[in-house]
């Protein structure tokens, strides 16, 4: 199942790529962001889920394109630390009750972006791509490998598919540079991000909630100057 999200992301890149290559040489968009990452799931039992966020960083790539929508290349990696001692034994078996987990992710997302015309754009953007992680116990073993944490023949892997929703604006300094902040619900497939499911007393998969601010630099050949109020929407 996983190969086969992974195989749909790299025809999309694809596609992009050969889109590019036939209409032309393009504008293009690089974005450089600091991320902050929160958790939600197993270990977040007491509501503190948005009480710690953890550093990371974000790389953007996409077409510095006029339309309302467009598209976009993400990648980035980060970790979260969370600990909940009040987890209980379940027939037993002790589930981890700490976890560092750091992860990785490249999406493909359509960015739809409004108020265009002038220098302060709202966006919106949806997308899927995959997801690695690794999660540790205290002592930073990995805890992929610990069996005696999980119920028998419980096992999973470390790459699952992910589904980010975001949600931001872009503010123009100038033609070449944009500053931005955004808001990421990432959704995915694997339940293991804190190595707990079976024993864990949260249904439904595990989550991330992200916050972003990046700067973005814009390369175009063929830029000719015009301001944004020449701009169409």
């Amino acid at each position: 199942m996983q190969i086969k999200w992974i195989a749909f992301l790299a025809l999309l890149i694809l596609n992009l790529q050969s889109t590019g290559q036939s209409t032309g040489q393009k504008p293009m968009r690089l974005g450089v962001g600091l991320v902050g990452a929160a958790y939600k799931g197993d270990l977040t039992t007491n509501g503190d889920a948005l009480h710690r966020f953890y550093p990371g960083y974000n790389f953007t790539l996409q077409f510095a394109s006029e339309k309302l929508i467009s598209p976009q290349l993400n990648a980035g990696f980060g970790r979260f630390v969370t600990q909940d001692r009040d987890i209980s034994a379940v027939d037993g078996i002790q589930p981890n009750t700490f976890v560092d987990t750091r992860f990785f992710h490249v999406d493909f997302r359509l960015k739809a972006r409004f108020l265009r015309g002038i220098a302060f754009h709202p966006y919106l953007s949806a997308g899927i791509g995959f997801f690695g992680y690794t999660p540790y116990d205290i002592a930073g073993n990995n805890l992929l490998d610990n069996l005696s944490t999980r119920n028998e023949g419980e096992t999973y892997g470390s790459i699952a598919a992910s589904f980010p929703l975001s949600m931001g604006f872009e503010v123009e300094m100038s033609s070449l540079v944009m500053i931005g902040m955004e808001y990421t619900f990432r959704s995915t497939t694997s339940d293991y991000l804190d190595n707990i499911s079976q024993l864990g007393s949260q249904d439904g998969n595990d989550m991330l909630n992200i916050l972003t601010l990046s700067i973005f630099f814009t390369f175009d050949p063929n830029r000719t100057g015009e301001s944004i109020s020449e701009r169409r929407f």
